[in-house]
């Protein structure tokens, strides 16, 4: 069984250690009078003494905390302020990801990463953590999908990045504006060159 712990009032901690700086009487005995250790009136000295500059000077004392509250303030807007910034850009960064069609989502997936599960990855990603293990059939697959777009660009060379999804979306083939321009750099300059190309109109000749 434990054994229950005396409390002192203030009262009474004030009165013993302004009877020892009197000096009338020594430590041990007004310990061993009041049933305390000396241990304890000690400390209660030590901490009277610590704090009478705010009996004998409460103005200076006030001011500093007030400066102390002042630069706490300060440091807490400053603290917010960059937690703001910094939930904002989160949220641009996550709009982004989540944009990316499954491909390139399943392609950002890190199985290396220690410090961020599988499944806060797939949440982060909005992916669903089942179809990391799902199988795409063969027109899903990005080796279809380059095919795709390196036809329609050998059909329609005048097109850009964004006909190209269009014309792609028409053929079933759904995947984001991010990932045509990208398959596209991968198919290379020589397919595409032509893109860039300005349209020179045929001159009719007039007899």
């Amino acid at each position: 069984m434990s054994r229950k712990r005396t409390t002192y009032s203030i009262e009474l901690k004030t009165k013993l250690v302004l009877e020892l700086l009197q000096g009338d009487k020594t430590l041990n005995e007004i310990a061993s009078a009041n049933n305390i250790t000396p241990k304890n009136l000690q400390n209660w000295k030590a901490i009277f003494l610590d704090n009478a500059e705010m009996v004998m000077e409460p103005s200076k004392v006030v001011k500093e905390y007030k400066e102390e509250i002042k630069e706490l303030e300060l440091k807490v807007d400053k603290y917010a302020k960059t937690v703001g910034k910094m939930t904002v850009e989160l949220d641009w960064a996550k709009g982004k990801l989540r944009s990316s069609d499954l491909i390139d989502k399943k392609a950002m997936i890190s199985t290396e990463l220690k410090n961020i599960s599988i499944t806060k990855q797939c949440e982060l990603l909005g992916l669903n953590r089942t179809s990391l293990y799902y199988t795409p059939s063969l027109n899903s697959t990005k080796e279809d999908i380059l095919l795709k777009i390196s036809n329609v660009f050998e059909e329609y060379p005048i097109y850009g990045g964004l006909k190209v999804h269009q014309q792609l979306l028409q053929e079933g083939v759904f995947v984001s504006p991010n990932t045509v321009f990208k398959y596209r750099q991968e198919l290379g300059d020589r397919k595409i060159n032509c893109v860039n190309q300005p349209i020179i109109p045929r001159l009719l000749r007039i007899s």
